[in-house]
């Protein structure tokens, strides 16, 4: 049998031998088994099966085949599998999109067009323009008509021409401190990728425990997965540890095929070990799919693991409140609960009952002995300092609120932030040289110009855009409005698991990206006018956003895997993520949710009346109205000011004069 899958001759007998394992990776994508007697049946099948393809690519629900697997990419493709996906019809303009992609377009100019002419909220006409810009960039998102990332250009480009705000305010929103926070970590994580520190400390804690019960490797692989995506960006984790985990189980496949012709005359003990080459394939989807689950749930502990967290660092007064330790602190019950339900599901679907014989210590032996044979035996010391590089970023981050006491003005204000103490550890990558590559310092500018996801920098822009716009077209009062009315009596938890269901739902429809990057600003700017405490709608937003385990273009760790998955005979399906994602999904919602709730309120005192901090001086005033919030007694209060300024409203819906009322800073 040839690589690309057809037999090598006609009439001959087919060898008594184990296809290799490239030979195999197209095989069963269609279900359809190629043989020299059904070539008719082949091509029919082969026709059946691409026409499946290019339907569910169009419809979004992409095949491992329809992926790149480079990682050079994959790195974009797992933002934007739409626009990689190179199987589908693409039928629309000039043979440049898919329907899908076309209907986005159509859909997104037409509500920006409604939106001009017609305006339902009469009160803020420009708050319609800003809907319709919002609605338009949303839909370019979901349906990916062009690169995310060039998406977030729009508001730049939109906001001036319909008198929402300045080009030079929107353009502000491009890069500032969270966007050179991103840039810093993720240096970090190019410099781990380039010496394979994640790959040899993984091999090494196999070989040392020698794990090959199928639970317990389950469970080692996601662990790693776990903790390594709570200090590095989870899309570098998947990339990194997705390829090793592949190798492993190709070279156990190989071994257990191998099995079955030295027992070819024994057909018991050949069925038994055919048994045991299909009990690797069941295990090397379940182990694929919680390397991607493991991932995304060790992000969410992180402020620049995830993109949901990213986009929330950046909205207005979020910056002084959310540290790398506080966020930390109130994020990891739900996180570790999350991965907890991932494994058990997991286990519950793939393991369970399954005996692993062809995963032997011997196999694990020989793929360290070919990652010893180019990185060598003993860690090198490029490898020990970005270890110890990670470490001292991770260290200062932690810390900022202590090492801030020590950096403040005579004022007391606060000089040190997150991206200044990101920064000094990636410039040491630049500074200290190599010893693999004399000459050369740790981490090159051109390792980072062709691995480093400039992109991304964009589409948090882009998000921030729209949080400005909000503001400045009045969006915000009419969204907290309508928010306040369907909210207003419901209870702390229960408005909790509205926002969690509700991102959730939506994550896996449209991806975290694009969920985030809407939802996130939209539900800020609600908390202002609602004067709802905004940690008590973003965290539980955030959070959820991540919870993206039912398709595979729901976030970038689960494109990964599915892409990668075509180096095993047989790739991932939608239906593995699907079976296995809808249960989880729901068992974390309610967990979640619990979770989320009691921390917001222990970490960041979600649950206390609207904080002064969160008024931004314009949407919302803080004056010196004594009375109650709720069930607290207060000397001063948050107020929700009109359009122009004059009027505001109270917590208990009372209107005041601003002037009168107006609280001294501080107070």
């Amino acid at each position: 049998m040839g690589e690309d899958g057809q037999d090598s001759s006609e009439g001959e007998e087919p060898e008594t031998q184990a296809p290799p394992a490239a030979s195999l990776r197209r095989e069963g994508s269609n279900g359809f088994n190629r043989s020299s007697s059904g070539n008719l049946l082949i091509r029919a099948g082969s026709n059946v099966g691409a026409t499946v393809v290019r339907a569910g690519s169009n419809l979004g629900l992409q095949r491992a085949s329809t992926l790149p697997t480079d990682n050079a990419d994959l790195r974009h493709a797992a933002r934007e599998p739409g626009l990689h996906d190179m199987e589908a019809d693409k039928a629309c303009c000039g043979g440049l999109w898919k329907a899908q992609q076309c209907f986005g377009c159509v859909l997104g100019i037409f509500l920006l067009a409604l939106l001009t002419v017609w305006h339902p909220m009469q009160d803020y006409p420009v708050a319609n323009y800003m809907l319709g810009i919002t609605l338009l960039c949303g839909s370019f998102w979901v349906f990916e008509v062009i690169p995310i990332y060039i998406t977030g250009l729009l508001p730049l480009i939109l906001m001036p021409m319909y008198t929402i705000c300045s080009t030079d305010i929107a353009a502000k929103a491009y890069w500032n401190q969270v966007q050179l926070l991103v840039v810093s970590t993720y240096l970090i994580d190019l410099a781990l990728e380039e010496v394979q520190l994640p790959r040899r400390a993984s091999l090494k804690l196999l070989l040392a425990t020698g794990v090959v019960q199928p639970g317990l490797l389950l469970f080692s692989f996601m662990a790693m997965c776990y903790v390594l995506s709570m200090f590095c960006n989870s899309i570098a984790v998947t990339l990194m540890i997705t390829p090793f985990a592949i190798g492993l189980m190709g070279a156990a496949e190989e071994q257990a095929r191998n099995s079955d012709l030295e027992s070819d005359e024994d057909h018991s003990d050949s069925d038994a070990e055919d048994g045991a080459a299909k009990g690797v394939q069941r295990f090397a989807d379940g182990l694929l799919l919680g390397i991607a689950y493991a991932s995304t749930c060790g992000g969410i502990t992180s402020l620049t693991g995830a993109i949901p967290n990213e986009v929330m660092t950046g909205i207005p007064g979020m910056q002084g409140i959310l540290t790398y330790r506080s966020w930390m602190l109130f994020a990891l019950p739900a996180s570790l609960a999350a991965m907890i339900c991932a494994f058990i599901v997991i286990y519950v679907r793939y393991i369970h009952g399954l005996r692993l014989s062809a995963m032997t210590q011997e196999v694990l032996e020989v793929e360290w002995e070919e990652f010893a044979s180019e990185y060598g035996h003993k860690m090198s010391r490029d490898e020990v300092l970005v270890g110890l590089l990670q470490i001292l970023q991770f260290g200062l981050l932690f810390s900022r609120p202590i090492l801030s006491k020590y950096v403040q003005t005579a004022y007391g204000e606060v000089l040190l932030g997150d991206s200044t103490l990101a920064c000094f550890p990636a410039i040491l990558l630049f500074l200290l040289p190599s010893k693999r590559r004399p000459g050369q310092s740790l981490l090159t500018w051109p390792t980072v110009h062709d691995k480093f996801d400039f992109g991304l920098i964009l589409l948090i822009g882009g998000a921030y855009a729209i949080a400005d716009g909000f503001k400045q077209s009045g969006l915000n009062i009419a969204l907290g409005s309508g928010i306040d009315d369907l909210t207003r009596n419901q209870e702390p938890l229960l408005l909790t698991f509205t926002i969690v269901l509700m991102c959730t739902i939506c994550t896996q429809i449209f991806s975290a990206v694009g969920t985030a990057s809407t939802l996130l600003p939209a539900l800020n700017s609600a908390a202002q006018t609602s004067l709802k405490h905004p940690l008590s709608m973003l965290l539980p937003a955030a959070v959820a956003c991540s919870f993206a385990f039912v398709l595979p273009t729901a976030t970038p760790g689960n494109v990964i895997v599915l892409a990668k998955s075509q180096d095993l005979p047989r790739a991932l399906r939608v239906r593995d993520f699907f079976f296995t994602g809808l249960p989880l999904t729901v068992i974390t919602v309610f967990v979640g949710t619990f979770l989320i709730h009691i921390m917001e309120g222990v970490i960041f005192d979600a649950d206390e009346p609207f904080p002064q901090w969160a008024c931004d001086g314009v949407s919302c005033i803080w004056v010196s109205v004594p009375g109650f919030v709720g069930s607290e007694e207060v000397t001063s209060q948050a107020c929700s000011a009109d359009m122009e300024v004059i009027n505001c409203t109270l917590s208990n819906g009372t209107t005041i004069d601003i002037a009168t009322y107006m609280a001294a800073p501080g107070a």
